[in-house]
């Protein structure tokens, strides 16, 4: 048993610090690319620059004083095009604000989308999404999480939990409620239709439902693109097995089994986790934040997975929505557009949250 500890142990702090390492390079990479690699203005159709590219921003003159300090028809300016753009991480693919994809540069609304600006979006999302799982803040977490999961799974806690689960609570109707809830947890169902619903999405941007909808569709399937090859590699890398299988019940043995986090779990808290992530109103932020743990309930309910195995499925999908809302956060730009008109002469600064 002592050898079996020990070799748990060693497995365990390999990982981390692989994963450690992998972290701090990741995070002086993308360090050494947010440097000034480019001056210049960019030209018509170069919105937005590639990562590490930097703007020189045009001077303009001050606006021509009035009475007020703006002229009477400030708000009715008519649309001008815009002539710098700065940004530290590209607009994320689908967005209804991004020029690639139903609109251009002034906001009218393009027939025919470009597919070759859409995967050159798709392709910039995907690696930011990457860089922010791989920073050192996420894989801090993700070490927490696999410590609290090991405490449980390595004790008798894990088996003690699912015993009086079985015993005291489980019955009927939570049978046939855990049954509803398991089928999101159903990958070969679920991923292929959430990436078709972000391409039907990105097609017909000007129907708001379908924009809407191909967002999230977009941020669900990169979430799965990101989290799930952890995920399968904390799943060898543990060792768990299911409840029944083995006479160690719930605790690690590395690369014996593949069980240690439920695949379900990760697979069905992820859409939930990601309406949370873009709802505004905290009722349903909330609302869909316990939606996303009862997916992970069910495979307890049925038996399936061990508590903490539940658990780690549940923080490796919170873990990949976050990175991938990590990049939508940090796409906010920072556009500089002329503005002339017979009282004046200036630049106006729009923020785009």
């Amino acid at each position: 048993m002592m050898k079996s500890a020990y070799r748990t142990t060693s497995v365990a702090l390999a990982i981390a610090l692989t994963m450690t390492t992998a972290a701090r390079a990741q995070q002086w990479y993308s360090e050494m690319l947010e440097g000034p690699v480019f001056q210049g203005q960019f030209r018509q159709g170069q919105f937005p620059p590639e990562q590490g590219q930097q703007a020189t921003l045009p001077v303009l003159a001050a606006p021509e004083p009035t009475v007020d300090g703006w002229p009477a028809d400030f708000t009715r300016l008519p649309p001008v095009e815009p002539i710098a753009h700065y940004a530290t991480e590209p607009m994320p693919v689908f967005s209804p604000e991004s020029p690639a994809i139903g609109a251009d540069s002034c906001g009218r609304r393009q027939s025919a989308p470009d597919w070759r600006l859409r995967l050159g979006w798709l392709r910039r999302a995907v690696r930011s999404d990457y860089v922010h799982y791989y920073d050192w803040p996420t894989m801090r977490d993700l070490m927490v999480g696999v410590a609290a999961g090991g405490l449980l799974a390595n004790t008798s806690l894990d088996a003690d939990f699912q015993d009086w689960y079985q015993q005291d609570v489980r019955d009927s109707g939570t049978d046939d409620f855990a049954a509803f809830w398991k089928t999101f947890g159903e990958g070969q169902i679920f991923i292929p239709s959430f990436a078709c619903l972000a391409v039907i999405g990105g097609t017909f941007p000007q129907i708001p439902l379908l924009r809407v909808s191909g967002e999230f569709g977009n941020r669900v399937t990169r979430s799965y693109l990101v989290g799930a090859p952890p995920m399968l590699l904390m799943q060898s890398c543990l060792g768990g097995s299911r409840p029944g299988e083995d006479s160690v019940e719930s605790r690690w043995k590395p690369f014996d089994d593949n069980n240690a986090v439920s695949g379900h779990a990760f697979v069905g808290a992820v859409p939930f986790i990601t309406a949370a992530k873009m709802s505004e109103n905290p009722w349903a932020k909330g609302c869909f934040y316990a939606c996303s743990m009862l997916t992970p309930w069910s495979r307890v309910n049925d038996d399936a997975h061990y508590l903490s195995q539940a658990c780690l499925g549940w923080w490796m999908a919170y873990l990949a929505c976050s990175a991938v809302d990590e990049t939508h956060r940090e796409s906010r730009t920072l556009r500089l557009t002329p503005i002339v008109t017979p009282q004046m002469t200036g630049v106006a600064v729009v923020l785009r949250r």
